[in-house]
């Protein structure tokens, strides 16, 4: 019995020994994570600007055609805002030479002053002076884009445009076209006006 009662104290031993083992494994604090905090910066999401035609056709994408050319416009739009630039894409679309009158065209501001326009090889080259008429190529293409006059200055040694202009409200573009005509000999100017909003 002597025997007996070791053996089961030496297991009472063992069974309070991994008792008291569990529980100290099972209390031990482990140390709380620090997460760093990442410094951040606000960034402004401009929402993004859409140019629609409200003549002389309703057109969402900002494109019109007809039987000589066919054109598409776009907003330009940075981090500034929406800048005073009106870069479009012009196809000829008949079967003779179409001629770009750059001294015949302007814009019409939103506030509905009338100004004339440079374009941006102009700019680039010569600045706002006169401006060649420049020939398309039947089914050429021609991408430019034109600026009021009103709107661009030189600072720095670099021509600025102004932001902020075209997205005031409706405004015009008139653009002046030589192109032949079926019941002329000679070459006619037409002038087709356009009208854009910016939402």
């Amino acid at each position: 019995m002597d025997d007996e009662i070791v053996k089961i104290g030496i297991i009472v031993a063992v069974m309070g020994a991994l008792l008291l083992g569990g529980l100290a494994l099972r209390y031990t604090t482990v140390a709380p994570e620090v997460t760093e905090v990442a410094e951040t910066t606000e960034i402004n999401v401009l929402p993004p600007k859409s140019l629609e035609m409200l003549d002389p056709i309703y057109s969402e994408k900002a494109v019109y055609e007809d039987d000589t050319i066919r054109i598409s416009f776009d907003a330009a739009c940075t981090a500034d805002g929406v800048e005073s630039k009106l870069p479009f894409w012009l196809h000829n679309a008949s079967d003779d030479v179409v001629t770009v009158l750059w001294d015949l065209c302007s814009i019409q501001l939103p506030c509905a002053n009338t100004v004339n326009i440079v374009h941006e090889e102009q700019l680039g080259l010569f600045g706002p002076l006169s401006s060649p008429p420049i020939s398309i190529a039947p089914g050429g293409d021609l991408f430019d884009a034109v600026f009021p006059l009103s709107e661009v200055d030189w600072v720095d040694d670099s021509w600025s445009v102004s932001s902020d202009v075209f997205d005031q409200g409706p405004f015009l573009f008139v653009l002046a076209l030589e192109a032949s005509d079926p019941c002329c000999t000679e070459p006619q100017i037409k002038y087709y006006t356009f009208r854009f909003i910016i939402r």
